[in-house]
């Protein structure tokens, strides 16, 4: 009698314990394997070319055609660059039209391209993707093309906005900008099936000491004891794992990447975007995507050894995004070794996707850009790689 107890105990903790074993449903699901991305970023300059007759019909008709013919040839993943500037490609509450949406920053929203590009793209079975420019507003230092509901205007004569050079910029230091891109991401997160939303590679547009002295000079006197640069590093920081949180709190099946500039120094020290942070911590990003948009002979960095320093860097998802821009064409800065290279050779890019595909830790790539996607031996030989 005894030893039936025994055994019936016995039987009932083997049977707990592999109960216990099991994963619950939630830590299945992140077990399965994700799919070895194929992505082909497509700019806004690029999606004017669709939406230049401002007539829907025909948008639906020639993006359908387009991410058909993607998918046909092996892209998994469509990047829509839906908000370039501080203007929109889709239905927003804090951002006007785009002018190269309708011809005119601030128009009427004749039709939502957005939506009709998540069901395209979901109708070929490729993953969208939303790109963002966080706080670029005009490539322009004036005001004369900003929309009257664009919100830059209410900014124009404060820290808010940085007024350099290379255009019109939201300040990251301040805190209504970081709720203002948070806002930003939360709509489109909410409104719209997107698989993804993606960062570009603009954070900080100078190192110029003044263009957020005000709020430096708040921050130490209330006690805050960072240097500038660091101060400059965690404002950027806190706004990205901001976006992470907003998004995952909305619907955390939506991944959320950067695509940075490949050069991880300048990064750090110009536009004070820690890359290494994001890369090895938790919060901030589900993926990272260097644009390495280098040949294997490039002097200044060679594609072989930049996306070795990524990999041994990145704790998270890694992705490259590949130079098809450059096929047939000299690469002015690559060195004199390297400056005849996409030039004299119809298969770089070709053969950077194979070298990849034999990386464990790259999860996949981003061709830069639909446009350069030619009828031509560049392109075939893109896709034969790919296959």
């Amino acid at each position: 009698m005894y030893k039936k107890i025994i055994l019936s105990f016995l039987l009932i903790f083997c049977l707990v314990g592999c109960t216990a074993a099991q994963p619950s449903k939630e830590e299945a699901k992140k077990t399965i394997e994700q799919p070895y991305i194929k992505a082909v970023w497509l700019s806004y300059y690029e999606l004017s070319s669709f939406t230049e007759d401002n007539d829907e019909a025909h948008f639906k008709k020639s993006i359908s055609k387009a991410f058909k013919t993607l998918s046909s040839k092996g892209f998994n993943r469509v990047t829509v660059q839906v908000r370039s500037f501080a203007d929109a490609f889709y239905k927003s509450d804090y951002f006007p039209v785009s002018s190269y949406c309708f011809g005119q920053q601030g128009s009427e929203l004749l039709y939502d391209p957005l939506s009709i590009m998540v069901e395209a793209a979901h109708k070929y079975n490729m993953s969208i993707e939303a790109w963002i420019n966080p706080y670029r507003v005009s490539s322009k230092k004036d005001f004369s093309d900003l929309s009257q509901d664009n919100i830059a205007l209410t900014m124009k004569d404060s820290e808010d906005l940085i007024v350099c050079d290379t255009g019109l910029y939201f300040n990251p230091a301040c805190d209504k900008v970081t709720e203002l891109i948070v806002n930003g991401v939360k709509e489109i997160a909410s409104n719209y099936a997107v698989d993804s939303i993606c960062f570009d590679d603009y954070f900080y547009p100078s190192t110029d000491k003044s263009i957020d002295k005000k709020y430096y000079e708040a921050y130490k006197k209330s006690g805050g004891d960072l240097s500038l640069d660091d101060y400059r590093r965690d404002n950027v920081s806190k706004m990205v794992s901001s976006v992470y949180k907003a998004i995952k709190d909305i619907n955390s099946t939506i991944t959320f990447g950067i695509s940075p500039a490949s050069n991880v120094e300048s990064n750090y020290n110009t536009l004070y975007a820690d890359v290494q942070k994001w890369a090895t911590e938790k919060g901030y990003v589900d993926y990272l995507c260097p644009q390495i948009y280098y040949g294997f002979q490039n002097e200044n960095q060679p594609f072989m050894s930049t996306t070795k320093e990524w990999i041994q860097m990145t704790e998270c998802t890694l992705y490259v995004a590949l130079p098809m821009y450059k096929a047939g064409k000299e690469d002015e800065f690559a060195g004199e070794r390297g400056k005849k290279e996409f030039e004299e050779n119809n298969n770089i890019v070709g053969r950077q996707v194979t070298y990849l595909s034999k990386l464990d830790k790259v999860k996949g790539f981003y061709i830069f850009s639909y446009s350069s996607l030619k009828d031509n031996d560049e392109t075939e030989n893109l896709y034969s790689a790919m296959q």
